[in-house]
């Protein structure tokens, strides 16, 4: 039972390492889904190409320039300012022309109906018959059939319009504007975070899934020399290297093989997801510049780093937009308690054949000017109604903005845990690294001597490749979430600490 134990410890530090090593690659993009459509892009560059290495800064550049969700973000900022444009429009005097070419089926006219005439007291008019002359009181007048107009006719008119008081109303409409103008940018703002974000974290997961291969080829050809060794010592040793000592570590040879070919397949799909993020085609290979993945620690503490997502972070910035621009609403609402005043002018000229009737010479060219009042007396409590809709709409982004502000501080609280924690993980798993290997050189020296089992040489390859990808890790979980706070933030934690006082 005392032998088994051993080898049951070899063979859970097996299962582990395998588990952990895909886990390491694959969770470089496994929140990029469509990664796995991209897989085919790095195939070019495994039959020859050997593309420009990038900096992470080069990536971040060519991504801001070429992400497609960036370029629509900027649209959004357009639309908003010409919305703004548009309310700023109601301050202005609004001028119209008209025209209009008319043909009638007939010329309008005026039957002037007829009447009589009554003659001054002591006057008469004598008028001559053929029974003689006989004196009239009053004078009769047929009807008059009076032509108004040709029926062919053309009118142009020029209108004008100015509000000098509309309750405040366009007022409160340039506000609303001016407010969907800032959350359009806090919007864009967070576009170009989420674009940094990723670039980041696919290009720092390149690396990592670039180092996971090299480790695992290591421990491949330090298997295959252990192998060599053992087959030797098997065959020619003192007879304590026994064939099933040969087999075991020939299986775990042929594991590391498998295992190296799907840390490269995971390192191609990284490379996949970063070119993707660069807003590049798929089929522009992308490789990140040789180095290995930073470290730099974060000293700012949890307190300013909440205080800074309160005044950066696009979200709760363009919130604040939308309370002022509900506050503006209500004012919108209101103004349609309030009377409308406003000048008004118009030009109209006339062409016609016709040179009597209504389109005589002083009437073919008018204007006319005054001032024009719209009182509101009643519309069924509408307004009242409206006034009312728009205050709660106001008290409902109020609690928003109290869930937001927990859940910002929240968020940002769990990053910082992170963010400890991988300092932390950072130190540990960095000293057990070393640890690892100066015990792996330590067995193989020995084994040599034929002073360890063979189990025991392969444990300690094994562990030194897993203590090594687990500090590989616990350098891109630290710079993920260093990354990943950058973007609640929204602002670099360098230049929070470098604003934040020092006691």
């Amino acid at each position: 039972m005392t032998k088994e134990k051993p080898l049951f410890s070899i063979r859970m530090t097996i299962k582990l390492g395998a588990v952990l090593c895909c886990l390491l690659a694959g969770a470089v993009v496994s929140t990029a889904a469509y990664a796995a459509e991209s897989a085919q892009a790095p195939a070019d560059q495994v039959a020859g190409e050997h593309p420009h290495a990038l900096t992470l800064q080069q990536c971040i550049d060519i991504a801001q320039e070429k992400n497609h969700y960036r370029v629509a973000s900027r649209y959004g900022i357009e639309i908003a300012e010409a919305q703004h444009r548009q309310a700023l429009s109601g301050y202005w005097p609004q001028v119209g022309a008209k025209a209009s070419y008319t043909i009638m089926d007939e010329d309008p006219n005026f039957i002037f109906p007829g009447r009589n005439i009554s003659m001054p007291a002591g006057t008469a008019l004598v008028v001559q018959t053929p029974v003689g002359q006989i004196p009239l009181t009053s004078l009769p007048i047929p009807d008059q059939n009076v032509k108004l107009m040709d029926k062919k006719n053309f009118v142009a008119s020029l209108n004008a319009t100015l509000p000098i008081y509309t309750g405040g109303q366009v007022s409160a409409i340039v506000r609303q504007a001016e407010q969907g103008m800032k959350a359009a940018r806090e919007e864009a703002r967070r576009t170009d975070l989420q674009v940094v974000y990723d670039t980041t974290r696919y290009y720092y997961g390149a690396v990592l899934a670039r180092e996971l291969i090299q480790i695992g080829r290591d421990a491949l050809t330090r298997m295959e020399v252990t192998l060599e060794l053992t087959e030797n010592l098997y065959t020619k040793g003192s007879g304590k290297v026994k064939k099933t000592d040969y087999l075991r570590n020939k299986t775990v040879v042929e594991w590391l093989r498998t295992t190296v070919t799907a840390l490269e397949a995971n390192e191609q799909l990284a490379r996949a997801a970063l070119t993707n993020s660069m807003g590049m085609d798929w089929e522009s290979p992308v490789e990140p510049a040789p180095q290995e993945l930073p470290f730099v620690p974060a000293s700012a503490d949890l307190k300013s780093l909440v205080s800074g997502a309160y005044s950066f972070n696009p979200d709760w910035a363009r919130l604040e937009a939308g309370l002022d621009a509900a506050a503006a609403k209500i004012d919108e609402a209101k103004s349609g308690h309030f009377p409308k005043i406003g000048l008004f002018g118009n030009l109209t000229h006339i062409e016609n054949s016709y040179d009597k009737g209504i389109v005589t010479a002083d009437n073919r060219t008018s204007w006319s000017i005054g001032v024009g009042l719209e009182l509101p007396l009643f519309n069924g409590m509408r307004t009242t109604n409206e006034v009312r809709e728009a205050k709660a709409r106001l008290q409902q982004l109020k609690q928003q903005q109290f869930l937001l502000k927990e859940g910002i501080a929240l968020q940002v609280k769990h990053i910082f845990i992170q963010l400890m924690s991988t300092q932390q993980q950072k130190v540990s798993s960095e000293s057990a690294a070393n640890s690892s290997e100066e015990n792996r050189a330590l067995n193989e020296r020995a084994y040599q001597e034929e002073l360890v089992e063979t189990k025991d040489v392969i444990e300690a390859q094994l562990i030194e490749s897993l203590m090594k990808a687990q500090y590989r890790k616990a350098l891109y979980d630290h710079l993920e979430a260093r990354a990943n706070m950058d973007y609640v933030v929204g602002k670099q934690i360098t230049d929070i600490i470098s604003s934040t006082p020092q006691r």
